[in-house]
């Protein structure tokens, strides 16, 4: 069962930019899903929680905290889950990375923790909303004309 996911994107923007686009509340409202109720603040214990469309087994709710800031570097933070309030049964590491390659910048996407056979359903369908959800839509914010 695969307990984790590994993303790649490379973009040809700089770092700054990237990081940017990650960390900056008024554009990540632009792009993400995330940054929905309350601003993005990119430091070592935020928190914050956002709440989607309820399924079979989750409440909607998502639980995150910044665990590790370095800036331009990494992002990481935890994205905690479950079935209904005070039960987490989704307790997982999201890590952004961003390294330096010349002509842009090489964006990795790491989350992992997933456990169980509900962890392997949950990383099955977490893997396609970072593709669809974040990795596009980051692209098409990137490729407006400024």
């Amino acid at each position: 069962m695969k307990n984790e996911i590994h993303l790649e994107q490379f973009y040809p923007h700089p770092v700054a930019r990237i990081w940017e686009c990650l960390t900056n509340p008024g554009i990540l409202k632009e792009w993400s899903n995330l940054n929905k109720t309350v601003p993005f603040e990119a430091r070592v214990g935020f928190t914050w929680t956002e709440t989607a469309k309820p399924r079979p087994g989750w409440d909607g709710n998502m639980y995150f905290e910044v665990l590790e800031v370095i800036p331009e570097q990494k992002l990481v933070y935890s994205f905690r889950g479950g079935p209904e309030p005070g039960v987490i049964n989704l307790d997982t590491i999201v890590t952004w990375s961003l390294v330096n390659q010349g002509e842009g910048t090489l964006l990795k996407l790491d989350h992992t923790g997933f456990t169980g056979l509900r962890g392997a359903m949950t990383n099955f369908i977490m893997e396609k909303g970072w593709q669809k959800s974040f990795f596009r839509r980051l692209e098409a914010l990137l490729n407006q004309p400024a």
